[in-house]
């Protein structure tokens, strides 16, 4: 793993992660880094592991119920949301949230739409779900979670479909 220092321009290593992984989740929540899910060795993962970057360790969490790659991650309210993606040749819509605290994971009310390769980001107290693949067709949809009421709801979509995309906030 590489870290970039904005105020250098420099790129530097930092301890290397205990398990390659492609098309994982990650999020940052309480200034460390969560890497959830993704692909190795032609098997989908289901471990997290977390990024200390004051002492440069990795640690492993809970792993989540469901091995998935390809998914959403984003973190709001306290929690890590890991949801759709891909596992065992299935496109996901369920969700997964993951509370530090205990080190648990716990389901949450699925999205209306599988997808996988979508954007996941959380937007003033809600979660955004954005774009991706539906096993038959590109998407252009979107859809909001609300932690408080435990529920997706459709919102305006995009312009035109988009797959393997990523959400910034400002």
């Amino acid at each position: 793993m590489e870290a970039f220092d904005p105020q250098t321009g420099a790129w530097a290593a930092v301890a290397p992660m205990p398990t390659a992984r492609s098309a994982a989740g990650a999020a940052v929540l309480g200034g460390k880094i969560y890497v959830v899910g993704g692909f190795n060795n032609g098997a989908p993962l289901n471990t997290v592991v977390v990024y200390d970057p004051d002492i440069n360790t990795w640690a492993a969490a809970a792993p989540m119920p469901t091995a998935r790659f390809f998914l959403g991650v984003a973190a709001i309210g306290g929690r890590i949301y890991a949801a759709g993606g891909s596992s065992d040749g299935s496109i996901l819509s369920t969700v997964e949230a993951y509370n530090p605290e205990t080190n648990t994971w716990a389901a949450v009310a699925p999205m209306s739409t599988p997808r996988r390769g979508f954007g996941l980001a959380a937007v003033r107290g809600k979660l955004y779900a954005v774009g991706g693949f539906a096993g038959s067709a590109l998407l252009a949809t979107a859809e909001t979670y609300d932690p408080q009421t435990d529920r997706w709801e459709a919102v305006a979509p995009m312009s035109r479909t988009r797959h393997g995309l990523a959400l910034a906030v400002m």
